[in-house]
């Protein structure tokens, strides 16, 4: 190729790290401790109404966040459910604590993959002719919350070579829409054509990247069911099974 990669994008989940526990009950798992932290906080709240609607409030907003491409908080869901319930006022002061506790399972349920810090560190570690260094690395990831992706990334020690951490719930606006590929891109001062994005969903990270004029990789280490219905009609730059392999094929594109 021959315009020299600048810039690599990453997506988080699927991407840089994997998740290692059942979806479903993580995430009912999490809104039960959500509910006992009220209780705790002598919040007066039927916990198990708590949990049920919280949960379908989740559904609904997953849903909406799809089809508008406009982030869905985990926070807002929150506040919906609060306010159906009738809860006291101290509830909604109490939103944010709250939802760290909700989001505990989960969290604990995200693994890098074994080779996600080795591939920064040597990227990390490339230099150009003059000695600097020649990738900038960021994280662009759809999350319904942006203070999980925040920690998540210091939990898995990936923090020292990605600058920005970005997310869809931090921008208000998910992937794939072109306006959040369009702020990295403005953040790095980069053309277009010297980003690459590397991600595992088809028709969110590829298309996005592409509807910019990225250039684009998708890895295959977690099968994303949804990529069956895209194979034939998004084309990326290169497939790779797993993120070790992606020093090898930028070096192949540079020669």
């Amino acid at each position: 190729m021959s315009n020299p990669i600048r810039g690599i994008l990453f997506d988080l989940g699927g991407t840089l790290m994997t998740f290692t526990g059942d979806w479903k009950e993580v995430q009912q798992r999490g809104a039960v401790q959500m509910a006992a932290f009220f209780r705790r906080r002598r919040i007066a709240i039927d916990e198990d109404q708590l949990v049920q609607i919280f949960l379908a409030e989740r559904e609904l907003g997953f849903e909406r966040a799809a089809a508008t491409q406009m982030e869905v908080s985990c926070q807002e869901c929150l506040r919906i459910v609060l306010e159906k319930l009738a809860a006291p006022p101290a509830a909604f002061a109490l939103i944010p604590e709250a939802v760290r506790v909700c989001f505990g399972p989960e969290e604990a349920a995200w693994q890098a993959f074994p080779d996600a810090r080795d591939t920064l560190r040597q990227l990390a570690a490339v230099r150009t002719s003059d000695g600097r260094p020649a990738y900038r690395l960021g994280v662009l990831s759809n999350a319904t919350d942006d203070a999980i992706i925040q920690r998540l990334v210091n939990r898995l020690g990936l923090r020292p070579w990605l600058s920005p951490v970005w997310t869809s719930a931090a921008l208000g606006l998910r992937k794939p829409r072109r306006e959040v590929f369009e702020v990295l891109l403005t953040r790095w001062r980069l053309p277009p054509a010297a980003v690459l994005m590397v991600g595992d969903r088809l028709e969110i990270d590829i298309l996005g990247a592409q509807q910019v004029g990225m250039r684009t990789v998708l890895i295959m280490a977690d099968e994303v069911p949804s990529n069956q219905s895209y194979r034939d009609v998004i084309i990326p730059d290169a497939t790779i099974q797993r993120i070790g392999e992606l020093p090898a094929l930028l070096e192949s594109w540079s020669t």
